[in-house]
């Protein structure tokens, strides 16, 4: 197909087609373009519809966390403004407090001179604040630039732009120039084919650092009779940053530096073909998908003390190649359905130090095996097939099959982490419509992972986990009451192949028991009784495979209750009612429960929910716990939870 398409390009290579494929950038009014190619472009961008702002305010134990998001737009005549905000803030209360500060804030404007060429303005502002003595626990980075975005052909845009930025890390203030470009070429039909693609270059020159953004892809579509279509696309992209990092003592006075410098430069390169039939043989779709990619990581240290030779001096680099290929075929008959899934993956993975010619091969070896020891080269597949029978009106059964194949190999003769892993998983779900009111359904599901390290180092964790779960249970929804309820239980059975060989490795049962049950009662026209509920009973024990049987060693009792009157007033909805939970703690004395620990909650809950013309979302979630461990320690505690979205 590769060889095909490529035929059929050929007639492209023109002086006009070689200068757009040079110039062009992105797509801004197309979602399913931006979805294949970059989302970083900020000078092209898609212009939100609706204007939004939501707050998600969270208070549980001893944390506190703050989310909040801004996007407002304008859009008057020949106007563009645009103002974006991220605000991410968390609050740690202990022996010693921990606040850590995120905010990124985006104001952007454009005139349309003419509707083929705008002129803009942006600024940008992001800010960290940590006060943990961390590596990196303050830093900001500020631009404004202006821009134009010029029109030269119709799905085709030009943004060049040219602004001044100041950066921020560890105490080392930097200001410079930011200058660069964007462009697209969104959906441009030629000679049947359809061309789409984006292009972005950004260059941050904050002396004596400089961090540059490199990014091109295209995509080439083509559609043939039958529903029959192929793309074929490419992407390139390259990161190069300066990083500030603490100096050591003889480096800092060798250099009379403060902080040293680390750049890293990541590259991404990536090829794809794509081959989809919607309707092959009237029943058909089919989907499949090649990829390859490659990746560099380089890690270059600016300054470096030769006077103490070492292994840490040596910079190091990644290479990274993978293979990938996918296909789906699904399929629909009047009385069932499936998909058929087959996913291979290739993956190489080699690190390579970088030589200093004036340190001695000694150390260049020592840091070469210490780097060699994480290649790494990897093979998984994954096959599954998902469908479902119509029995009847009233029958359904579905089913769920995977397996996967897992096999990772190290290079280096003292990584002894190669293994293979086995996944196999097996669902089955079966429903019946009694009534129009009842529907009750039965699952069932079997899991079985073996892993498999090759070396005998490694050879005690050798394993089996084998799941199986077990579930029944039904939903009822009539005039006044609404219920469902599900009954599980599980059991996960985790067997050591060699545990004979080796007393540290003890295979083990964990079972478990789940009643759930949630019911909303109508009392009045505006009145509703709510209950939530479940049980969960656990028990751990040492487990024997051959005789299949398990010797408890702890067992857990937990249980959680809500019960809740909620009144309606048009949009609003307000709930009170009572928060229980409990978890006990049992150990084990021969067959004998011993109470181990026990943990009490009990308290108020309220609960209001307000959804106004599908504009305005708020809900609060509040409980007051009166906490009780083990009879001896009490305490009290309130958690909130607050959520809040506005589209105006």
């Amino acid at each position: 197909m590769i060889k095909e398409c490529s035929k059929n390009v050929l007639p492209f290579c023109s002086r006009q087609f070689l200068l757009l494929i040079s110039f062009f950038i992105i797509i801004p009014g197309d979602s399913s373009i931006s979805q294949v190619y970059t989302d970083s472009l900020e000078f092209i961008r898609i212009t939100y519809p609706l204007n939004l702002f939501s707050t998600n305010l969270d208070k549980q134990l001893n944390t506190y966390t703050l989310s909040s998001k801004l996007l407002y737009s304008i859009l008057p005549e020949k106007m563009d403004l645009n103002l974006q905000e991220n605000f991410n803030s968390t609050y740690v209360r202990s022996a010693e407090k921990s606040i850590r500060d995120e905010q990124y804030l985006t104001l952007s404007g454009v005139y349309k001179i003419v509707p083929e060429l705008g002129l803009g303005l942006r600024a940008f502002s992001s800010i960290l604040s940590d006060n943990r003595k961390i590596e990196l626990n303050q830093a900001s980075s500020s631009y404004a630039a202006v821009f134009t975005q010029i029109l030269p052909y119709d799905r085709i845009i030009l943004s060049p732009f040219f602004g001044y930025t100041n950066n921020k890390q560890i105490g080392e203030n930097d200001e410079g120039f930011i200058y660069g470009g964007e462009g697209v070429i969104n959906n441009l039909d030629i000679l049947d084919m359809n061309i789409s693609s984006d292009l972005k270059f950004r260059s941050e020159d904050i002396s004596p650092r400089k961090d540059v953004i490199k990014y091109y892809g295209v995509l080439l579509k083509k559609t043939f009779e039958n529903n029959l279509s192929n793309e074929i696309s490419a992407r390139f992209s390259q990161s190069s940053k300066d990083f500030y990092y603490e100096a050591d003592s003889i480096t800092s006075q060798e250099f009379n530096i403060v902080n040293n410098i680390q750049t890293r430069i990541e590259s991404n390169y990536l090829v794809m073909d794509r081959l989809s039939s919607r309707k092959f043989l009237e029943i058909f779709t089919l989907d499949i998908l090649g990829r390859v990619s490659w990746r560099t990581v380089d890690k270059n240290t600016r300054y470096r003390s030769l006077q103490v030779p070492s292994a840490q001096l040596f910079d190091t680099k990644i290479n990274e190649n993978r293979f990938e290929l996918e296909s789906n075929a699904a399929f629909n008959f009047n009385w069932f359905y499936g998909q058929l899934k087959l996913n291979y993956t290739e993956r190489n993975e080699k690190h390579i130090t970088k030589n200093i010619e004036e340190i001695g091969n000694i150390f260049f070896e020592e840091r070469s095996r210490i780097e060699s020891n994480k290649d790494n080269y990897s093979v998984r597949t994954a096959l599954s097939f998902n469908g479902g029978f119509e029995l009847s009106r009233k029958d359904r059964l579905s089913f769920n099959l995977l397996q996967t194949k897992l096999k990772y190999d190290t290079q280096s003769s003292e990584n002894y982490d190669d293994r293979d892993e086995l996944l196999s998983i097996v669902r089955l779900k079966y429903s019946r419509q009694f009534t129009p009111f009842f529907l009750a359904f039965l699952n069932a599901e079997g899991t079985l992972n073996h892993t498999v390290y090759i070396f005998s180092q490694k050879s005690s964790n050798n394993k089996k986990d084998r799941i199986i779960r077990l579930e029944a249970g039904g939903s009822y929804s009539g005039k006044n009451i609404s219920t469902m309820n599900s009954f599980e239980v599980s059991a996960n059975y985790t067997v050591y192949d060699f545990e004979d060989l080796n007393p540290t490795s003890r295979s083990y049962s964990f079972r478990q028991f789940t009643a759930l049950d949630s019911t909303r009662i109508i009392l009045r026209k505006r009145l509703f009784l709510q209950l939530y509920g479940y049980i969960k009973l656990s028990e751990h024990g040492d487990f024997n495979w051959a005789a299949f049987s398990t010797r408890p060693a702890s067992y857990l009792q937990e249980i959680y209750a809500e019960p809740k009157i909620t009144f309606k007033y048009y949009d609003l909805f307000l709930s009170l009612g009572i928060r229980y939970f409990s978890l006990n703690n049992f150990n084990y004395i021969g067959n004998e429960k011993i109470r181990n620990s026990d943990y009490y909650s009990v308290g108020p809950v309220i609960d209001i929910f307000v959804l106004m013309n599908r504009k305005l979302y708020i809900k609060i979630y509040g409980w007051y716990e009166f906490i009780t461990v083990s009879n001896d320690f009490k305490r009290e505690q309130a958690n909130l939870s607050l959520l809040m979205n506005w589209n105006f």
